[in-house]
């Protein structure tokens, strides 16, 4: 079986990625003069896998291909750690162009995107990194400046520099769904709710048919979820982005890959649930699992099939189905025996079903081969679940994730968590 990180470059196509490696990313940028596109990315998160491997790997990024020097970064590994504490990350996969000089941020992209709003990204970097920092617009500087209040931390400044980077865009510009999203992520980090539900019922019709009008609309639904439940505003919110989503999924010109369509389901089928429409939420699930096993059917092999797994698996338990997670993540882990996400999927199924002893195996299976990265602190949670509905002593389990929690990269860091776990190290203690 070839090691990960080689089947994750293969899948990036004709694209060159200096995997794991920032410093030599840019040293190599630097000698080449060209900017460094950087990849955050985990191997649970599924829209990260699908990006390496429909859109980053697709020949439609050839033209830009050598415009930039390609890095990708896996955010779970130790070695990673000092990169992922200077360039804090607000979703997975971020994607960063860095002028390598100096190390600003040119560019970010949040999630998912078509090949065109990928390629779309790259260049305007390219032209951003050639302009020697100068900025070709307002837009342009207000993005730049919200990028480095993020890096700094500094939230609100973030919000208000992306709302002048929004202000300042024009209808045309294809940079502008991107930065509603930047825009909205950043207020809900400073749940600033009301500004967000205005600015949802606002842009929501000026959102395009992608992944990113999706994106949008969630956050905006989101965000009217957080206001009082007679609020009017947040009320029509809700109503608008259901609409805005079913518009997007019927739309047949809609550029939505298989993982797209799953995740704009999904959020339809939450948003249904909320307005106490379960009926029309179940058959939003049903269409969103035959849209994944269609995907999974279609792939070429048991790697690519994967990254259609986790949506499979939430699917199938969300429509009470759980012997068909069960049996796709059990032939899975026989079919990748070096992937964790199998096993700690398995063990979900297990612990839902109540089948106890199957789900610690499992859960130990995963923690055998996962690094000391933010995942291992969830699997170490579910497990200590797991030995407590068997009356098992989870001190160690516990110990463990706040050791772990401890030694992530400090935006990592939850200090809420840290302080819940204390207290349950205290009540087992006594």
């Amino acid at each position: 079986m070839l090691p990960a990180l080689i089947l994750v470059a293969a899948a990036h196509g004709s694209l060159n990625f200096i995997e794991d490696d920032h410093q030599k990313a840019v040293a190599t940028a630097r000698a080449q003069h060209k900017p460094l596109f950087v990849d955050f990315w985990a191997t649970w998160c599924h829209s990260c896998l699908s990006m390496q491997r429909f859109v980053l790997s697709d020949p439609g990024l050839k033209p830009v291909a050598d415009a930039l020097v390609w890095s990708s970064v896996e955010t779970e590994r130790e070695a990673n750690k000092a990169v992922v504490e200077k360039y804090p990350l607000d979703a997975w996969p971020t994607f960063l162009i860095v002028d390598p000089q100096s190390g600003a941020v040119l560019g970010r992209f949040l999630g998912s995107g078509t090949v065109q709003d990928i390629r779309a990204f790259v260049q305007d970097g390219v032209h951003a990194y050639q302009a020697k920092g100068k900025p070709a617009d307002a837009a342009t500087a207000a993005q730049r400046e919200g990028d480095a209040a993020r890096n700094r931390g500094n939230h609100a400044a973030t919000a208000a520099a992306y709302g002048r980077a929004l202000q300042s865009s024009k209808p045309s510009d294809p940079q502008r769904p991107e930065r509603l999203n930047l825009y909205m992520t950043a207020l809900r980090r400073t749940k600033d709710h009301r500004t967000c539900v205005e600015t949802g019922l606002r842009e929501a019709r000026n959102t395009p048919s992608t992944a990113l009008g999706v994106d949008f609309q969630a956050n905006a639904f989101s965000c009217a979820q957080e206001l009082p439940k007679d609020d009017a505003a947040a009320g029509k919110m809700k109503d608008l982005a259901a609409a805005r989503v079913r518009e997007i999924l019927a739309d047949k010109g809609a550029q939505l890959s298989a993982d797209d369509r799953s995740d704009a389901l999904a959020s339809l089928a939450e948003m249904s649930d909320v307005a106490g429409k379960h009926e029309e939420a179940v058959e939003a699930m049903r269409q969103r699992a035959t849209v994944l096993e269609k995907a999974a059917a279609a792939a070429p092999d048991a790697t690519m099939a994967s990254t259609f797994d986790p949506h499979r698996t939430d699917t199938y338990l969300y429509l009470k189905e759980p012997q068909k997670a069960e049996q796709l993540l059990a032939a899975r882990e026989k079919e990748m025996p070096d992937d964790y996400n199998p096993a700690a999927r398995l063990a979900r199924v297990y612990f839902e079903q109540k089948k106890l002893p199957e789900a610690e195996a499992a859960i130990d299976r995963a923690l055998a081969k996962m690094d000391r990265g933010q995942r291992r602190v969830g699997i170490l949670g579910l497990k200590a679940k797991i030995l407590t509905a068997q009356g098992k002593p989870v001190t160690a389990v516990l110990r463990e994730q706040l050791d772990v929690l401890r030694s992530l990269p400090a935006p990592q860091r939850r200090p809420e968590m840290e302080a819940d776990i204390e207290r349950k190290l205290g009540s087992a203690s006594r």
